[in-house]
């Protein structure tokens, strides 16, 4: 399975910037290095260039608590009005930001838990 991550906020045009650098950033992590990869999707109409987010694969309850951790400090150490989307395949989405982020852990894993079928 594999989920998609997507960088909401920021300076105006910083979309980009911000999903390359938390690319970056989760990349340095031992359980999420080669797991977090960059993917482009169509501009929407009026968009100029691709729109980017990652894709983190072989998702875990390790690359879970890897990704809310790292992710948290990322945020914290960006002090701008930034949110973090995880979707799942079937199309749940929780969205983070620094105020909700302590909280996330478990949300995601209700959410992640929930959008997968029983075995």
């Amino acid at each position: 399975m594999s989920v998609q991550i997507k960088v909401t906020g920021g300076p105006a045009g910083s979309g980009t910037t911000l999903v390359r650098d938390l690319h970056a950033w989760l990349q340095r992590e031992d359980e999420l290095r080669g797991r977090v990869r960059l993917r482009g999707e169509a501009p929407e109409p009026g968009q100029m260039g691709t729109v980017t987010e990652l894709v983190l694969t072989a998702v875990s309850s390790g690359t879970v608590a890897a990704l809310i951790a790292s992710a948290q400090l990322w945020i914290k150490q960006r002090r701008a009005d930034l949110s973090i989307v995880v979707r799942h395949p079937d199309g749940k989405e929780v969205e983070i930001d620094a105020q909700q982020i302590a909280g996330a852990e478990e949300f995601i894993r209700t959410v992640l838990r929930d959008a997968d079928p029983a075995p």
